[in-house]
């Protein structure tokens, strides 16, 4: 799905699932990874990764580290990585994320923004006392 570090944390036994026979209402926190299948009004924050299967429908604001829809939801969805639309997810909302993935089929109405990791500055370091040793000054990135 997201990749195998994410694969081996979802079978490892720390993923909450909700059920598609499930409605809540109310503010959700999960610690680590969750899959919901029911039906949510209200927010939910998880640490880890979230799926939103197929039968699910959310009228929620959503954060999590990587959230993968192939479910309905009607909110806003901000991640820490990567929002992967499936092809049967319908989104209604504004998102914010990394990396945003949609498949042929998804259905997204709002504004995306995707933001980048902060670009190191470029800066020019002198590795030579010589005076006009312009051949060793080089372009380095400031760590």
């Amino acid at each position: 799905m997201f990749n195998k570090s994410s694969k081996s944390q979802m079978n490892s036994g720390d993923t909450t699932f909700i059920a598609a026979e499930c409605q809540i209402t109310g503010s959700i926190t999960i610690q680590g990874n969750a899959r919901i299948d029911g039906k949510i009004e209200g927010t939910i924050q998880v640490t880890g990764d979230l799926v939103v299967g197929a039968s699910a429908f959310l009228k929620a604001d959503i954060e999590a580290n990587t959230v993968s829809i192939a479910g309905e939801v009607r909110g806003n969805i901000k991640t820490t990585d990567l929002l992967e639309l499936n092809a049967t997810a319908r989104v209604v909302g504004d998102i914010c994320t990394r990396q945003f993935k949609v498949e042929q089929g998804a259905h997204f109405t709002g504004s995306s923004q995707l933001f980048e990791e902060t670009p190191t500055p470029l800066t020019l370091t002198e590795h030579s006392k010589e005076p006009n040793a312009f051949k060793d000054k080089k372009l380095a990135r400031r760590s």
